[in-house]
C-alpha cells in the first residue's frame, strides 16, 4: 500500500580513527541510522502501530521520491528489507488548521539498497545506478 509522506531521514556515518601504523586514517563498521518517516495519521496508521508493538518483520519497504511533474518519474529509491518498526509517535499542534495530526515511523534494517534514475529535461528516464550495503554481513552486495 501507498503513503504519502511528509518528509523523511536516513543517514549514516563512519568512524574514522586518527592515524594507523601505516600511516593513515582508517575506518571501522559504519552506523547506519534508521530510516524515519514523517506522515499524516491515515489508515495505516493502526497497522504500523501493531507491526512496532508485537515487533513482527516486514520483509520489504520501498520509498519512491518522484519529481512533482505530470508523468511522476522516480528518481531515487530507497529499499530498506528485513525491517522492524523500532518506534511510532504521534503529534498534533494548535496551529494545524484542518490538517491530519502527523506521525513520525522509525525502521531498522538489515539490508539497504540505494537507486538513482536521472530524468533529464525532457523527462526522459536514464539509466538507474543502484547500490546495495547488507548491514548483516557488513558488506557490499
Amino acid at each position: 500500500d501507498w503513503m504519502e509522506l511528509l518528509s523523511y531521514n536516513q543517514g549514516l556515518s563512519q568512524a574514522v580513527s586518527g592515524t594507523s601504523g601505516t600511516g593513515g586514517r582508517t575506518g571501522g563498521r559504519a552506523d547506519f541510522q534508521h530510516f524515519t518517516i514523517t506522515k499524516a495519521i491515515d489508515s495505516g496508521t493502526p497497522d504500523l502501530a501493531i507491526y512496532c508493538a508485537s515487533g513482527k518483520h516486514i520483509p520489504k519497504i520501498e520509498i519512491e521520491l518522484c519529481l512533482a511533474t505530470e508523468d511522476k518519474h522516480t528518481f531515487m529509491k530507497y529499499v530498506m528489507e528485513d525491517v522492524i518498526i523500532s518506534s511510532v509517535s504521534q503529534e498534533a499542534s494548535g496551529n494545524t488548521e484542518g490538517n491530519r495530526p502527523t506521525e513520525l515511523v522509525t525502521f531498522a534494517y538489515g539490508k539497504f539498497v540505494w537507486e538513482y534514475t536521472p530524468v533529464d529535461q525532457m523527462g526522459a528516464a536514464g539509466a538507474a545506478s543502484t547500490r546495495t550495503w547488507n548491514l548483516e554481513t557488513n558488506k557490499q552486495e
